[in-house]
């Protein structure tokens, strides 16, 4: 499940993690990252939060701070433990365009999403659904109607990433289509 949305200007947003919870009581908010992109959260001054079912809504960036596994986020007019429990449970993003570039070769997850899977013998798969981290290595999600297959993102499966074709081509490892 792609957690991609768009604000009302019809800019796409990057859902970069969530508020799992509160920190003192001072308003800060523990963001956990579930997403490759979570370091672009100290280059922005704006993030957008949304609740389950809501519109994303903008929101300034005072700080953000590493702590643990998580970060401490100030955000502009949340200065108390009662509004910030209001927000656990919301969605925090980024407009796409204000994510740091990446280098030659390298590409967001989010990117991936739509791109035609094929084999490298040129028999095609499907279509990148959504994409999920599991830790060790992101997993592609892909989908030909009803048929799903997960392939891992690691260089024995992942052959070439092509974003201006749009496909992907890999060479899948004994069992991995069975």
């Amino acid at each position: 499940m792609s957690e991609a949305r768009a604000t009302s200007s019809g800019e796409r947003l990057i859902a970069l993690g969530s508020i799992v919870g509160t920190h003192g009581v001072g308003g800060l908010l523990r963001f956990h990252s579930r997403s490759d992109v979570a370091a672009a959260l100290a280059a922005v001054s704006t993030i957008h939060l949304a609740a389950p079912g809501a519109e994303p809504r903008p929101r300034t960036v005072v700080s953000a701070k590493p702590h643990g596994h998580f970060v401490l986020l100030r955000l502009e007019g949340i200065d108390s433990l009662e509004f910030a429990a209001t927000l656990v449970g919301a969605v925090v993003s980024v407009p796409a365009a204000t994510l740091p570039a990446v280098g030659p070769g390298e590409f967001y997850a989010y990117q991936l999403e739509g791109l035609e899977v094929l084999t490298v013998a040129g028999g095609r798969l499907g279509s990148v659904e959504s994409v999920f981290p599991t830790g060790s290595n992101d997993v592609l999600v892909v989908r030909d109607g009803a048929r799903e297959l997960l392939i891992p993102v690691i260089a024995d499966v992942i052959r070439t990433v092509d974003l201006d074709a749009r496909r992907v081509v890999i060479d899948p490892i004994a069992g991995l289509l069975d």
